[in-house]
């Protein structure tokens, strides 16, 4: 698949910088789950989503103890949920930060 534009690599890994961010503003929950779906869009474009958690840290100037559990967390779930992640349905109520249905495994 091509690579994402610039402005869309930019915002999706704002949400990921969103997610794994303890600071941040928003429902936990809906943060992680639009932090999944930018994982998702950027593994598509071509960025594998370990690389996508080091440049939303690096976006965010974020690191500590906090930052490392959030980011491990969501690699957990993308891990064990990684075949629904390019499932269209899966991905539409992610990126709203809803739970899709069925719901998503949890570590």
């Amino acid at each position: 698949m091509a690579q994402a534009p610039a402005a869309d690599k930019d915002a999706l890994l704002s949400k990921v910088t969103a997610a794994i961010n303890p600071e941040a503003d928003g429902d936990r929950k809906e943060l992680i789950r639009k932090g999944l779906a930018a994982l998702a869009d950027l593994n598509a474009a071509g960025m594998k989503p370990e690389d996508s958690l080091s440049q939303a840290k690096a976006k965010g100037n974020l690191s500590g103890d906090k930052t490392e559990k959030m980011s491990k967390m969501l690699m957990e779930m993308w891990s064990l949920n990684t075949p629904r992640m390019s499932e269209p349905a899966t991905l539409e109520a992610l990126r709203k930060g809803e739970m899709p249905d069925p719901a998503l495994k949890r570590p």
